[in-house]
């Protein structure tokens, strides 16, 4: 029997990809569905306070859950549809699917349905509205049928009345049903008939008491009518419907039986079909051979068939198809070339799955398994058979990992190789998103309390009336007008005994609030919020502060935003006991510098002594050497950033500006105008360049020193001094100083150092001593600790109370990492290696008992006596050799010079070094 290709069926034709107009219908029912959805979520979660296009709100947080767009997606439909804005996008979806489904090929587009659906739409849309708008009450603020109902509504009424516009819609509405879904009333009707008889029917029985059957369910007669209907095809049948196939006159039982065994179902495509289908006859036409064997298609019809449909076709040599099946066992096998039947003992087995009858139909394969998959399962074996050297190898890494114990999970290890971000700085996705942590007092809650303080001053006998009363994040303050007469120093002396009486920990008594003739009290909220990083660094003060050194500190009282510029602070005096939240606001200014400045921008210099704070920030690219936790590398490169200003100064003096600022545009203004500028300091033999080098940008360096008194107590008075020149003089150079302390004593915090850093911020402190100490007056310890703190800007006297901002370390990872992803830091070895002789002495600075100054005459006694008594004091010397003190110092400090003591530590005594004499 011959088969031509040409007459294959159209189903064995069908192509498992899409093509070019299939895939944009495809995307185009998903972008429908997108949208759909969308407007769905902004529908059922419309709030009407946020601001939209009917309404305008002042700024707060949107409550939408689709976001300002949805705000305003669902306040326009609402207003243009009303309730039946819900209906919407399912009919979007609806729609969508209609006109974009897949179609078959020979299935048309009939623009007519498609025009006449589109116009009952409308007509349904229209009615729907005016009805809701005559019917229902209004929806929010808007109208129940919006303003499709209301114009639609405006112009009936006057010529319907409510009545008639009423009865009007109505069948119009029904007119619009049928023209969108296609779907007859008199179809409605009928149905509906049908079951109010079934439905009396079985009631009938019912009371009769004949035997019951469950409404909706067929009876016997019905039941094997669907029975038969569910099973296969007969042969007889499929005669009757196919034009092609010639009836025969004889029919016996036995043929009837043998019609009902080739008539067997076979699983093709997911489908049952029988193995007479008429689809086949149909497309490949009637033969000399089909007239033969009409009712039984060929076996190598579905072998074209199904091998098309999987796309394997096996390549022909002629018109001519042979198909071998042995072990075929669904039926009987014909013979391709005498086309008779080989009856088969499995003839009535189960139905085939469909990878089951695709591999038993394989061209030229015994087990159903075609060369190419054997290739593929031999390679795909190959590939996951590990090589046991390789495997080896593995294994002696791993037990050398576990033997050292770096395979420990809660070890630091080396940051993997991160993709660079695409971003030029960090996104706010790596800070933890802002929440609620706390609930605000109500109104009446603030009143209560304000009713409660008034009466307590009133205990105490001092008249005070509460006139403002403003919620903070953690405190609340309360301001007060006196009496007249009444001094504000007897409230402050009461803070402790108010405390007790109000039931708080602390209140602090704010003596002057600038620009009111009011005190204010302060008192802790008994719910405290957290203010988050994201919080702070989102808001539109951080945003538009354009210095690369801008810090965040944290929300005031009002829960605005603080922000301060270290350019204009210039340098920043951070105090706080353990436990206050010093560490941290200190890693909130150095995050906040890390996403305004680039390398370019801002270099760090970190000194921790602790090696836990700021080792976090070991490898990004803004720092100029390695995180100091030498407290003699601390010196160096204190003693280096002294030099560099110097150098720095003298480079701007060479230009003619004044500051940072104006030497980087003056620099950028020579490039831009290609003509750089050389550098003037150089001079031959410098370096091997034959001429001087070109001036490039200089950026900004900020020193953050986390523990500021560990460095005081190991290198004592030199730091003083070197703090005191850059403190003076660094801030036109671009050099800021950050220091930190947690114990801010007057031996810490001298007064050379406080005269040059006029920024404070202090934490809770542990006495009112600690707090004079570094805000020049007292409320240091009345605050409440964990972030809380009182921040002095440059040139004001008013501390202005503030919550630090919270970051937490794994936050502080994210955005190291992100930086450490952009690029490697480039160390400058000399600021912590440089020599401390007299070749390094700065400019200016004179060597203190050197071999160019003369020794006193005492001198040889003075080390005798040191080295003995093992004691090195001025007083000591003093008293032993009856000299003045000046005299005495002198000769102390030759001793330091030539070795033979320390230098004075912290509480000013000397360690003698030199080893005593030796006894005759």
């Amino acid at each position: 029997m011959e088969f031509s290709l040409r007459r294959e069926p159209k189903a064995a034709r069908a192509k498992a990809r899409l093509d070019g107009v299939q895939r944009l219908k495809e995307c185009g029912f998903i972008l429908v569905l997108a949208a759909a959805v969308f407007t769905m979520v902004a529908l059922l979660s419309f709030n009407p306070a946020d601001p939209s296009w009917s309404q305008t709100a002042w700024h707060g947080d949107v409550h939408n859950a689709a976001g300002a767009m949805g705000a305003w997606l669902a306040d326009s439909l609402f207003f243009s549809f009303g309730i039946l804005a819900y209906p919407l996008p399912p009919a979007a979806i609806l729609g969508g699917w209609v006109f974009l489904r897949r179609r078959s090929d020979d299935e048309p587009i009939n623009y007519t349905i498609i025009g006449a659906r589109i116009l009952g739409l409308f007509i349904l849309f229209l009615t729907s509205c005016s009805l809701a708008d005559l019917n229902f009450d209004d929806f929010w603020h808007f109208s129940s049928g919006g303003v499709m109902g209301d114009v639609t509504n405006s112009l009936a009424l006057p010529l319907f009345n409510v009545l008639g516009t009423t009865l009007v819609m109505l069948f119009g509405w029904a007119a619009g049903f049928t023209l969108f879904t296609g779907i007859s009333w008199l179809t409605i009707v009928d149905n509906l008939g049908a079951m109010t008889l079934k439905g009396v029917t079985w009631a009938v029985n019912r009371i009769r008491g004949d035997a019951p059957t469950e409404l909706g369910v067929p009876d016997t007669d019905t039941q094997s009518t669907a029975a038969n209907a569910s099973e296969p095809m007969e042969l007889s049948d499929l005669r009757r419907l196919t034009p092609s196939a010639p009836e025969k006159a004889e029919s016996s039982a036995n043929d009837e039986q043998a019609q009902n065994k080739a008539a067997s179902p076979i699983i093709f495509g997911g489908q049952a079909r029988s193995a007479t289908d008429s689809d086949v006859a149909d497309d490949q036409g009637a033969t000399d051979s089909d007239d033969a064997h009409p009712e039984e298609p060929s076996l190598g019809q579905w072998h074209l068939a199904i091998e098309h449909e999987h796309e394997e076709a096996a390549p022909v040599s002629s018109s001519r198809v042979e198909v071998d099946t042995p072990h075929l066992d669904t039926g009987t096998a014909p013979s391709i070339e005498t086309g008779e039947e080989t009856p088969s003992d499995d003839l009535h087995s189960a139905p085939i799955a469909p990878s089951q009858h695709h591999a038993d139909t394989t061209y030229g394969n015994q087990d159903g398994l075609s060369e190419l998959e054997r290739a593929e399962q031999a390679s795909s074996g190959a590939d996951e058979d590990d090589d046991p050297f390789q495997e080896t190898i593995r294994q002696a890494q791993k037990n050398q990992q576990q033997a050292a114990g770096l395979d420990h999970p809660f070890l630091v290890k080396d940051e993997p190789d991160l993709p660079t971000p695409k971003e030029p700085f960090p996104t706010l996705d790596l800070l933890d998103p802002a929440r609620h942590t706390a609930e605000q007092a109500t109104r009446e809650e603030l009143e209560k309390i304000a009713r409660l303080v008034e009466a307590r001053l009133e205990d105490f006998k001092v008249q005070a009336r509460v006139v403002g009363v403003y919620p903070g994040p953690v405190i609340t303050r309360f301001e007060l007008d006196l009496a007249p007469g009444v001094k504000v120093s007897r409230i402050s002396g009461l803070s402790k005994d108010l405390a007790r009486a109000l039931s708080t920990t602390a209140v602090r008594v704010v003596e002057v609030i600038p620009g009111k003739p009011y005190i204010g009290l302060e008192l802790p909220n008994e719910h405290r919020e957290t203010v988050f990083m994201s919080e702070v660094i989102g808001s539109e003060r951080f945003k538009n502060s354009h210095s690369p050194i801008s810090v965040v500190l944290g929300n005031d009282i009002a829960g605005e935003a603080i922000i301060t510029d270290l350019g204009k602070a210039p340098h920043m005096l951070v105090a706080g006991t353990t436990g206050s939240g010093k560490s941290v606001g200190v890693n909130v200014m150095l995050v906040s510098m890390l996403y305004k400045a680039s390398p370019e921008d801002v270099r760090f210099i970190m000194i921790d002594p602790k090696m836990l704070e700021l080792s976090v920030y070991e490898g990004i690219p803004h720092l100029l050497t390695e995180v100091v936790t030498d407290m003699k590398d601390a010196g160096n490169a204190l003693r280096w950033c002294v030099g560099e200003m110097e150098r720095r100064y003298k480079l701007m003096s060479a230009l003619g500006v004044r500051n940072l600022k104006g030497f980087n545009e003056k620099v950028k203004a020579a490039e831009a105008a290609n003509n750089p500028i050389p550098d003037p300091l150089w001079k031959p033999g410098d370096s091997m360049d034959e001429s001087a080098p070109k001036l490039e940008k200089l950026p900004y360096i900020v020193v953050v020193v986390d523990e500021f008194s560990d460095l005081m107590m190991v290198v004592g008075k030199k730091v003083e001094e070197l703090i005191a020149r850059l403190a003076q003089k660094a801030r036109a150079a671009g050099i800021h100083l950050v220091l930190a302390t947690q114990r801010p004593s007057v031996d810490v915090i001298t007064g050379l150092i406080k005269a040059n850093i006029p920024t404070r911020m202090a934490f809770t402190v542990s006495t009112k001593t600690d707090s004079r100490t570094i805000l020049d007056q007292g409320g240091a310890e009345s605050l409440l600790g964990m972030g809380d703190m009182l921040f002095m800007p440059n040139g004001s006297n008013h501390p202005i109370r503030v919550h630090g901002a919270f970051v937490s370390d794994e936050e502080v990872h994210r955005v190291v990492n992100n930086w450490k992803a952009r690029g490697k830091p480039q160390y400058l070895d000399e600021i912590t290696k440089g020599e401390q002789g007299s070749d390094s002495l700065l400019p200016g600075e004179a060597p203190s008992g050197g071999e160019g100054e003369e020794l006193d005459q005492l001198f040889d006694q003075v080390v005798e006596f040191v080295t003995e008594s093992r004691r090195g004091s001025v007083s000591g010397v003093q008293r032993r050799f009856k000299i003045g003190y000046n005299r005495a110092a002198r000769i102390v400090e030759q001793l330091e010079a030539h070795g033979v003591v320390s230098s004075p530590g912290h509480n000013g005594n000397r360690e003698v070094i030199a080893p005593p004499p030796p006894k005759d």
